[in-house]
């Protein structure tokens, strides 16, 4: 453990002395932080350093929210034996969720496919997802909160937000109504942005995820119902591919992996980068500011101008955010 904490002490270092201010855009009336998909390999409770890297940049942002794309731990496995499960919860508490906790920061989530499988075949695995989030001190102001950690809503300043259960690809009539009630909500209506996190993305983004099952099922359908209740924002990981892209008004925000396994996006000859978001909303603006760094290249920003401008995956085309149509 003190060799851990040493070598990330020294990688933090080097990286801190070459990046210096440039690494601390102008911050908004409220700023958020988005990271996604931190596990390692099955099993695994290891956690890469360029996780503890993130911790430090959220410390040093002070954010008003940290948003999840899940897979906070490296489950779905019907191989696992449930001390390795607690084990891995565990593990996360330890690593990344305490240290969270410590700094007083909102902390978001949704859970992933490898945190808890709404498939069918991991209710073990949910059963003790729910154990342990149940019991942790999110610091959320819930809205509604009878279905968490699987779906619920809650406020950040004046932004409204909801998490929704797309560990797999099927959202069900269910949730797809208290999705829809809770956007239409006086509170929702009022907030200056509605934002939406979830697993699985609407269209795909990612080499080795284009593909069926690994975006949700009647994307077009869902995107209908979120954009006709005023969503503003979704957010989602799974693809480890960082891509802002924007459809009919709403920002379809791909968050980049920060754990292992980064991906090319589809069609592009750009390196899989881990990356780690900022998004900042002003007041007097009706826009917002989204600022995202390459963790493992010196925090690196990635411009919007250095992505594809439009991406076309087996159930859509995307069009990058800057350059789509309102």
């Amino acid at each position: 453990m003190i060799g851990r904490i040493l070598t990330t002490i020294f990688i933090l270092i080097l990286t801190t002395a070459t990046i210096a201010e440039a690494q601390n855009p102008e911050r908004g009336d409220i700023r958020i932080v988005v990271i996604a998909d931190m596990n390692e390999s099955y099993g695994s409770t290891h956690y890469d350093l360029y996780v503890d890297s993130s911790l430090y940049w959220i410390d040093r942002w002070q954010p008003d929210a940290i948003l999840t794309g899940g897979d906070h731990i490296a489950g779905q496995s019907l191989d696992l034996e449930e001390e390795t499960i607690y084990a891995m919860w565990e593990a996360f508490d330890e690593v990344i969720a305490q240290p969270i906790y410590d700094m007083g920061i909102p902390f978001g989530v949704t859970m992933g496919n490898h945190d808890a499988s709404g498939s069918g075949s991991f209710d073990h695995e949910r059963d003790i997802a729910e154990e342990y989030f149940t019991q942790s001190p999110t610091h959320l102001n819930f809205q509604n909160n009878d279905h968490f950690p699987f779906y619920f809503s809650f406020t950040v300043e004046d932004l409204f937000v909801i998490s929704w259960d797309a560990s797999a690809h099927q959202i069900s009539t269910e949730e797809r109504e208290w999705v829809a009630d809770q956007l239409s909500s006086d509170k929702a209506r009022d907030a200056s942005y509605r934002i939406l996190i979830g697993h699985l993305p609407l269209y795909a983004v990612a080499e080795g995820r284009n593909r069926y099952g690994e975006i949700l099922e009647d994307a077009d359908e869902l995107f209908e119902l979120l954009k006709e209740n005023g969503l503003d924002i979704y957010i989602s990981g799974h693809h480890h591919a960082y891509y802002p892209a924007k459809k009919e008004g709403v920002l379809l925000l791909s968050a980049g992996a920060i754990g292992s396994g980064p991906r090319p996006l589809i069609g592009s000859d750009l390196p899989p980068r881990r990356t780690i978001t900022l998004i900042d909303f002003f007041e007097d603006s009706e826009n917002y500011v989204i600022t995202t760094y390459d963790l493992e290249n010196e925090m690196e920003e990635i411009l919007p101008e250095e992505l594809p401008e439009s991406i076309e995956g087996i159930n859509g085309v995307l069009h990058r955010y800057d350059l789509a149509k309102p």
